[in-house]
């Protein structure tokens, strides 16, 4: 078995365990936030299955993400420093997850869902999934004079704005771009963390009839595009409340466009709902965090004061 599995603690074990931590473990001044959603749609089937290696296919589970396809930006990103997050709690993050064995009755069904959807995806879709997998604000392009700086900026707002309204974007609001600038720092530390650690091959390294709609350049195990969306969505929902299942549903179109594409498994879009989860809860427990946060809210009341 490789090592990248977690021992002894299957998929499905440790999400339940994600879904039923109790938030009253935190520190006292933690404030509460909203309970981790339990998991729904196609992958509640799969999760049901059977994670454990099979001897059937023992030879699926020698295969790890190539390190020639590994990318120079995965790698540089698993080297930055976190902003909110601290050490401790980073440290933890993957003892939270894990993945189906290759050879398993889960990670094989799996492959033959990724299987229909590209049998059955329409012109339409791969248009969508395609326009989605151009989204994803980056740390790095925090220069006023970089030319992507002003793009990168509204990429923040991809879940919120198109929900709130156009006028819910960098430039109306600052408080909450800094907030987001900060945490998106996190989020994409955290993605290629986990993706080095892991190390999980990619849908189409295990099934020769994936073709994907784009090649990878990191592992796949968890999904970044999901983990944005998903911890965007929670961050927003502190924010603006009465939003929350219109910004996790919008974050849920994004996990739907990995799959699409052929490029990430269910079970990588799930890990990536559970971690954005734990990543709000563990920036809560620093003062520097929470006091974004309320310069965000503040900066929302705001508004609604003065122009409604």
């Amino acid at each position: 078995m490789k090592q990248y599995l977690q021992p002894n603690r299957p998929l499905i074990v440790t999400i339940l365990t994600a879904l039923l931590i109790n938030l009253a473990t935190f520190e006292a001044d933690c404030q509460w936030i909203h309970p981790l959603e339990p998991i729904q749609g196609r992958y509640k089937t799969l999760a049901a299955l059977n994670p454990e290696p099979s001897s059937e296919r023992a030879w699926m589970d020698t295969i790890a993400f190539p390190w020639a396809e590994y990318g120079k930006t995965a790698l540089s990103a698993s080297l930055w420093r976190t902003y909110y997050l601290s050490s401790e709690d980073e440290a933890r993050l993957p003892g939270l997850i894990g993945y189906p064995a290759n050879s398993s009755v889960q990670t094989r069904s799996e492959l033959d869902y990724l299987l229909d959807l590209q049998a059955h995806r329409t012109p339409e879709e791969v248009k969508r999934a395609e326009y989605i997998a151009n989204f994803g604000s980056w740390p790095d392009l925090i220069n006023p004079i970089d030319s992507d700086y002003a793009e990168n900026l509204r990429e923040l707002f991809y879940i919120a704005g198109p929900i709130v309204g156009s006028w819910y974007n960098p430039d109306n609001f600052p408080a909450a771009t800094q907030l987001m600038l900060h945490c998106i720092q996190d989020i994409r530390i955290t993605e290629f963390r986990l993706k080095r650690h892991f190390k999980r091959a990619r849908p189409y390294h295990l099934e020769p009839r994936l073709h994907p709609l784009a090649r990878i350049h990191s592992p796949s195990f968890a999904s970044g595009h999901s983990l944005w969306s998903f911890t965007e969505a929670y961050v927003f929902s502190e924010i603006i409340p009465n939003k929350r299942e219109e910004f996790l549903k919008r974050a849920e179109e994004v996990r739907w466009s990995r799959e699409l594409m052929g490029i990430h498994y269910p079970s990588d879009n799930e890990a990536s709902r559970v971690i954005g989860w734990h990543l709000l809860a563990d920036w809560y427990r620093n003062p520097l965090f929470v006091a974004d946060l309320e310069k965000a809210k503040a900066e929302w009341v705001a508004w609604q004061v003065t122009h409604h």
